[in-house]
């Protein structure tokens, strides 16, 4: 298993255009935006009195694992994973040495590695420019240990909504053997979930999808959400992912791959 993985690592690693773009520019831009916005709002307005607590910005910031733009680059970034053998025709030099739930465990992992490594950058970053700004502008710093285990908490979150979000990329490439196919579905959920709470209103929120769930856990996190919902949102994204997970890996495990 563990060859596996480096193996997938370093394909990946091989491909810096997906790497960046399916994994790394959603951070990224969120951290350009934030320069932005707070550069404009320092040249404006000047010095801003008051404290900033970094953790707990820092928390808020990992809200970026909602966004539907960022959905379709991660799906992007996914979906290559995943494609990359039945692109190339490989898939017959590795089913006969590999069991093929360490195959399809080893993408898995070496997604989700990414993953949580573009939440760790977009909340880095976070820190470091509100440090900045806080140091051009006099302001104090808060680093409580509350602030800290909402950041820790707030990271968890995050990671599931986009663990089920890898997980169900994974399974349309395997469905259809097809990553464009698999992208604009799970860009397409996204957009559809967004346009459901648009028409459909509170009433949407009774509905059992991920980005929803995710948006219970944020909510009594941040916003003083109940925990009644929270936990149903745990279960709900935890539920996502374990199907999804299950129905690629059984999927996958009963494929012809022999040939290809």
């Amino acid at each position: 298993m563990r060859s596996l993985f480096s193996a997938e690592m370093l394909k990946l690693m091989r491909q810096p255009g997906i790497l960046f773009w399916g994994f790394l520019s959603v951070p990224l831009a969120a951290l350009v935006v934030k320069l932005v916005i707070a550069g404009f709002v320092y040249l404006r307005l000047g010095r801003q009195s008051g404290h900033i607590d970094l953790f707990l910005s820092a928390a808020k910031s990992l809200g970026v694992s909602g966004n539907s733009l960022g959905h379709l680059l991660f799906a992007l970034g996914v979906a290559t994973v995943f494609f990359l053998e039945y692109r190339y025709a490989t898939w017959r030099l590795l089913v006969p040495r590999f069991a093929r739930v360490h195959l399809f465990a080893a993408k898995l992992l070496v997604c989700l590695v990414w993953l949580a490594l573009a939440l760790l950058i977009a909340a880095i970053g976070d820190m470091v420019l509100n440090l900045l700004f806080a140091i051009l502008q006099g302001q104090a710093v808060d680093l409580s240990v509350f602030s800290l285990s909402s950041l820790v908490v707030a990271f968890g979150i995050a990671f599931l909504e986009l663990g089920v979000l890898c997980a169900l990329v994974a399974l349309l490439v395997v469905a259809f053997r097809s990553m464009i196919g698999a992208v604009i579905a799970a860009f397409m959920l996204a957009i559809g979930s967004t346009v459901l709470q648009l028409y459909l209103g509170t009433d949407a929120d009774r509905l059992p999808l991920p980005s929803y769930a995710a948006q219970w856990l944020r909510d009594w996190l941040l916003a003083g959400g109940t925990p009644a919902a929270a936990l149903f949102g745990f279960v709900v994204l935890v539920g996502w992912f374990a199907i999804l997970t299950g129905l690629g890996l059984a999927l996958f495990s009963r494929q012809q791959l022999a040939t290809e």
